[in-house]
């Protein structure tokens, strides 16, 4: 947990960090629900809904750096969740913007420069990204 600490700033932007799945740091996955997803250029906007309201939460979107060849390119990735042990029960609906600029000059480093497409696979639903 100490990466997530030191990655995810307490009010903010929250990152997107290339992360492989079997990362064996223990990254904080506390429960989270997907309601929907906007994409504007490099920035990824998921609408999420979760329980809490007493504590500060922190989120990350883990994207495992290697892509799964298909057409487009696929990338597993996983919401990172701290909800800081908050056990207060109100149901917390929230709007996470992600700057994908990273994913995408990693996507350009394997395939070159130019358009691409990737599909980011997240809690079971493909998000798919041209860029």
């Amino acid at each position: 947990m100490d990466a997530f600490l030191e990655a995810t700033p307490q009010m903010g932007v929250p990152p997107v960090l290339l992360v492989p799945e079997d990362d064996p740091r223990p990254w904080p996955m506390d429960p989270w629900t997907f309601r929907s997803h906007a994409l504007d250029g490099d920035t990824l906007t998921l609408s999420i809904r979760y329980g809490g309201g007493c504590r500060v939460h922190r989120f990350a979107l883990l994207v495992d750096p290697s892509f799964r060849e298909s057409h487009p390119v696929q990338a597993a990735a996983r919401l990172a969740h701290d909800a800081d042990g908050d056990m207060c029960r109100a149901l917390i609906s929230e709007d996470l913007q992600f700057d994908l600029g990273p994913l995408r000059r990693h996507y350009q480093a394997a395939y070159g420069a130019g358009p691409g497409a990737i599909d980011l696979v997240l809690a079971g639903r493909r998000i798919t990204w041209e860029f």
